[in-house]
């Protein structure tokens, strides 16, 4: 996809989303679930520096998007954009991993499900153009002011899958 088309599918999805000043990160998220018909929960974590600075896991009954807390709060939010642009846009990565290494890495998931989470680390140049434009616009509609992100304790019923993505990717609580 060149970067005209880019550019458009953004800008259009962008005005799709009517989003006004200061925006809320948490309504978008709660308002999108809605839409989508499955939560989307933003969730902090603590990368090392060799790691991805935001990733969404799809489970089978809702969204998780995690993101560095160790940064900016722009930058931040500029992650969880992203990998929401992701999300809206249907981006699935590209990687190869084994059924018996995925339940090995998330045993109470679909290995096809964590297959797909972690493929996404490794999405087409256009994909992260697409991601990356979204979440600027957006940032650049609602003219860079944001509502402070209030972040829950995890979903009982996701516990245990926070708890091993945070064991591989740092918990909030890791510096």
């Amino acid at each position: 996809m060149d970067l005209r088309r880019v550019h458009e599918r953004c800008v259009r999805e962008v005005r799709r989303l009517d989003l006004r000043p200061p925006l809320d990160i948490g309504a978008l998220c709660a308002r999108l679930g809605e839409q989508r018909g499955r939560p989307i929960h933003p969730l902090p974590m603590t990368a090392r520096p060799t790691d991805p600075s935001g990733i969404w896991i799809a489970s089978q009954t809702a969204d998780y998007v995690f993101y560095e807390q160790n940064t900016s709060r722009l930058h931040s939010e500029h992650i969880i954009l992203h990998e929401i642009g992701h999300l809206l846009f249907g981006h699935t990565g590209g990687g190869v991993l084994s059924d018996s290494t995925a339940r090995l890495l998330l045993p109470n998931l679909d290995p096809a499900l964590v297959r797909r989470t972690l493929a996404r680390s490794h999405y087409s140049d256009s994909d992260e153009q697409e991601a990356e434009l979204f979440a600027s616009l957006i940032l650049s509609e609602t003219g860079f002011a944001v509502v402070p992100l209030s972040v829950p304790e995890p979903p009982e019923e996701m516990s245990e899958l926070v708890r091993r993505v945070w064991a591989v990717l740092g918990s909030p609580g890791r510096s």
